[in-house]
């Protein structure tokens, strides 16, 4: 294919099948990107050329009488316009009654679409067949897409379906015309993979158009050809395949975590950096294998970009595996919702524990699912407290879990030691200082505590009880005596005291006279492990936490004795749950 600039046109011109290699980021394009495409597509005036950007391609050669050529640069983008011009063609079909100008539009669907029996754009593996049996043809992909590429896929598909139907038969062909006649890219095509790592470094590495995991990826890329006194084919192979890993596992795992802050966590974890040098880690690592190649240590440089892509997939890897993890100190860290701290360290040791069960990793999440309640939730410690001393216990670690935990143990204790731990806890005015989030997950510890103890013996509360965010089975935290009760946990409103203000500013926001309740009598009715009758002095409702509450009444009357001697109880159960 020629180099230069040249009607987009023409790069679906004759036999020529485009191809996105694994190792490529799969489609990525949303809302904003989709409008921007369309908005200049619309303000671009009928027969001026405007440009559309930069292409790189690696010519791979003939399969079964096509050309194939591999995009490196620019899928997005030739992505967006096929399915865009798939939907234009259909709707000036629909809008067709002449015969000779549906036979124009077919072969405008060759050029653009499919030629014969070969559609011309070629995804990802696992992508591919989706893109082309529904993104491509007339049918709905929505509930068959299982990626979230295919999600995006389908979704700019509906997009630029909804948006060609607001449009007349004249106006559809002038944004046709657009398209096919005006629109211009600047073509690169080479033979290689090394020149083609060359090129892609060097135009693209460039603002805000990359991400920083895209930025590593071309630059290591072409630094390894830099350093080799030959094009550095097997290299640059393990490195494609490699990245082509990491996206792959990445788009498993969704919005849950950003790829730049895994890139991050990798760096912390495995290089060497000195103050909040990982804040900047993408040009850290650049500036470490430039000093390199200028100390003309070229075996080092690429040594060193074989064992950093190597790493970097197992970081991607062990990324996945945690947020799948069933381990229960892992799940319980994600439900309390501040891990950002904390990921450096569960990825190391997770690497480093060679155990099978890995026992050691578990305890090592066991006393950071501590240290996030005690100090971030209970002592209500600013987000970042201990964040360098937790990346260093990070960077440090070499394998010796005895030597971790006490580190650990004497942050925690740093940072929220047993007395003011219990201080906290006993504080009057406990449910404004908490996080409601943070108590229910105290209660929920506190339920299951009490249905793994005490006769009858129950299953635990699940994670999903308590994480549940819709009202119909959404938990909340309730005042048993209240001053305004939308729900009441109380059966027989006589046993209760009178709300003055000494007991207001004492006892009614006091742990003793907190349970968890459900938002709605629909979360109870799912879960029969305990009675739901309401008789007794209090509602009985499915949770042992509220079942218990009649053990502390002070004949026969819900008093600040009752308040006072249930905090105590929870105070020391806490005291245990969460021991240093």
């Amino acid at each position: 294919m020629d180099n230069g600039e040249r009607k987009l046109s023409s790069l679906f011109d004759g036999r020529t099948i485009l191809n996105i290699p694994d190792y490529q980021r799969s489609y990525s394009w949303g809302i904003l990107q989709l409008s921007d495409f369309l908005e200049d597509l619309q303000n671009q005036k009928l027969g001026r050329s405007f440009f559309f950007g930069t292409v790189l391609f690696q010519e791979k050669g003939i399969e079964e009488n096509y050309e194939v050529i591999d995009i490196v640069d620019g899928q997005q983008r030739l992505t967006t316009v096929i399915i865009f011009m798939a939907s234009l063609i259909e709707k000036l079909t629909e809008l067709c009654t002449n015969e000779n100008e549906k036979e124009e539009l077919q072969l405008l669907r060759e050029t653009y679409v499919q030629h014969r029996k070969r559609y011309k754009l070629q995804m990802q593996s696992e992508d591919n067949d989706f893109f082309h049996s529904y993104i491509l043809e007339n049918k709905s992909g929505k509930d068959y897409s299982r990626t979230p590429a295919q999600t995006r896929l389908n979704y700019a598909k509906e997009y630029f379906k909804s948006w060609v139907s607001n449009f007349s038969k004249q106006e559809l062909e002038e944004i046709k015309k657009k398209v096919d006649e005006n629109l211009r890219v600047l073509v690169y095509s080479v033979k290689d993979t090394s020149e083609a790592t060359l090129i892609f470094e060097t135009t693209n590495d460039r603002g805000k158009r990359l991400t920083d995991l895209e930025k590593i990826k071309s630059f290591v890329m072409y630094k390894s050809y830099i350093a080799s006194e030959n094009p550095p084919e097997e290299l640059l192979s393990k490195i494609r395949n490699r990245f082509s890993e990491i996206y792959r596992e990445y788009e498993r795992l969704s919005d849950d975590i950003s790829e730049d802050s895994i890139l991050q966590y990798h760096f912390i974890c495995s290089e060497e950096w000195v103050g909040k040098e990982y804040q900047r880690n993408v040009q850290a690592v650049k500036k470490h294998i430039n000093k390199m190649l200028q100390d003309k240590k070229d075996a080092h440089v690429l040594e060193y970009i074989d064992k950093y892509t190597r790493e970097l997939k197992e970081t991607f890897s062990t990324v996945e595996v945690l947020l799948k993890s069933k381990t229960r100190a892992v799940r319980d860290i994600f439900l309390l919702n501040r891990i950002g701290n904390f990921w450096p360290l569960l990825i190391k040791t997770y690497k480093l524990d060679n155990s099978k069960e890995k026992d050691q990793f578990t305890l090592i999440a066991e006393l950071l699912e501590k240290y996030s309640f005690r100090v971030y939730a209970i002592n209500q410690s600013r987000g970042n407290t201990g964040q360098s001393k937790l990346y260093k216990l990070a960077q440090d670690f070499d394998g010796d879990f005895e030597a971790l935990s006490n580190e650990l143990i004497s942050l925690i204790l740093e940072y929220s030691n047993d007395r003011s731990f219990r201080s906290n806890l006993d504080r009057a005015n406990i449910y404004n200082k908490i996080g409601k989030k943070d108590l229910g997950y105290f209660f929920w510890k506190y339920e299951n505590y009490l249905r793994s103890s005490f006769q009858p013996k129950a299953p635990p509360m699940s994670e999903e009880e308590i994480s549940e965010d819709s009202f119909t089975f959404k938990m909340s935290i309730e005042h048993i005596a209240s001053q305004n009760p939308k729900k009441p946990v109380v059966n027989d409103p006589k046993i209760l005291p009178t709300i003055d203000q000494d007991f207001e500013d004492e006892y009614l926001h006091n742990l003793g006279n907190l349970t968890i309740d459900p938002f709605s009598a629909n979360a109870s009715k799912g879960n029969k492990n305990f009675s739901d009758k309401n008789d007794g002095y209090f509602v009985k409702a499915p949770f042992k936490t509220q079942n218990e509450l009649e053990t502390f009444l002070d004949q026969n009357k819900w008093t600040s004795k009752s308040i006072t001697n249930r905090k105590q109880k929870l105070i020391e159960f806490a005291a245990q749950e969460w021991s240093c």
